[in-house]
């Protein structure tokens, strides 16, 4: 366990754990936004920005890092947690303007949950400043364990200034806590133990933002799941799938041309289907033009990317002639009883039950 204990100083009620290389200096607003909670500010990718009840003067603090969830001691009055992900090798504990510092043994690329405890908050904040010579009024203490994404929550409330401090973060107002949801989904899936709750991590009503589609997925699935999130465009369009054209490229398969056709219609209602940076799997969630410009951020702070899913990012283009084509073959198969199949990474192959029927078929391909 490592383990950092003693006095810091404070100013306007403040420290601060900075991970990313120079620090952002986030502000108040920007590092609260979207909590329930108002102590620990998790909101700025690889920042958490602390407040104290003591405006001026040292507090008494203890940072821990532990292997596991640590017991909660009945001793502390005001505690929240939060989660953070390191965006560097080196992450400190830092003093207002950077007048010092203490380098803290956390790892990058590793989720971590954060307990953020307080004692004597509102005795601080009526004493306001404290002398070197007075006694320590306000104690903190800051731990972190490896941890999936969770939202934050308010563990327990006692004091006016902890209440006062989690009114302000509720009323901050909100445009990013979806793209917050789908990366907190996103990133639960880099984590095996995370894969099963991964719906409810920072998702409303437990309701998914991000489809998770296999490679391998029947396109009815892919449908099911997609109209299942909760951004789900209602007005989006099926009726060309009737003609939807897989491509005859072997490198490339027939879930990436019927994304991309998902993908197209989606923008003409102007919606963006947002490919989150995949492995087996794919990544799916709708998000508007701006929540995709906000999520292509957060991805790349956190060593990630997002690509705006449309026709011919993964495939050829399948050109109107080729989807007319399809369209007449389809038409001429159902009026005449056939069966059409479409393989992964193959053309459209049609099970004729005469021998007579491929001579016909070709007879209606157009010239």
């Amino acid at each position: 366990m490592f383990r950092l204990d003693g006095e810091v100083h404070v100013s306007y009620g403040q420290i601060y754990v900075e991970s990313a290389p120079g620090g952002s200096g986030a502000r108040m607003d920007e590092a609260f936004v979207g909590q329930n909670s108002g102590l620990c500010g998790a909101a700025v990718p690889g920042e958490l920005f602390l407040r104290t009840g003591l405006h001026t003067g040292n507090v008494g603090f203890t940072v821990e890092v532990r292997g596991q969830a640590p017991s909660l001691d009945p001793a502390w009055e005001d505690v929240v947690e939060v989660s953070f992900y390191p965006l560097s090798e080196q992450s400190f504990l830092v003093q207002w303007a950077g007048e010092d510092s203490w380098e803290l043994d956390l790892k990058e690329g590793l989720d971590y949950r954060v307990r953020y405890c307080a004692q004597g908050m509102d005795q601080a904040r009526e004493k306001d400043v404290r002398l070197d010579d007075e006694p320590v009024l306000d104690r903190y203490l800051l731990q972190l364990w490896p941890a999936p994404p969770e939202p934050d929550r308010i563990v327990r409330q006692t004091s006016q200034r902890a209440a006062r401090a989690h009114d302000y973060a509720r009323q901050l107002p909100d445009d990013g806590f979806r793209v917050r949801a789908i990366m907190a989904q996103r990133r639960a899936y880099l984590t095996p133990e995370g894969t099963e709750s991964f719906c409810d991590a920072e998702s409303p009503h437990g309701i998914a933002d991000m489809a998770v589609i296999s490679r391998e997925a029947d396109l009815q699935s892919v449908r099911e799941q997609l109209t299942s999130l909760s951004s789900y465009p209602t007005a989006l369009p099926w009726d060309w799938t009737a003609t939807f054209v897989v491509p005859a490229d072997d490198r490339v398969g027939y879930i990436e041309a019927f994304l991309e056709q998902i993908g197209e219609h989606a923008f003409a209602l102007g919606t963006v289907l947002a490919s989150l940076e995949s492995g087996e799997d794919y990544y799916l969630a709708f998000v508007t033009p701006t929540e995709f410009e906000q999520l292509s951020r957060l991805l790349t702070a956190h060593r990630m990317s997002a690509e705006s899913v449309r026709d011919g990012r993964w495939t050829r283009s399948v050109s109107w002639e080729e989807r007319a084509a399809s369209s007449v073959i389809r038409a001429w198969a159902i009026a005449n009883g056939h069966k059409g199949s479409a393989a992964p990474g193959a053309a459209i192959t049609w099970s004729l039950e005469s021998p007579e029927a491929p001579e016909e078929a070709g007879q209606d391909r157009p010239a």
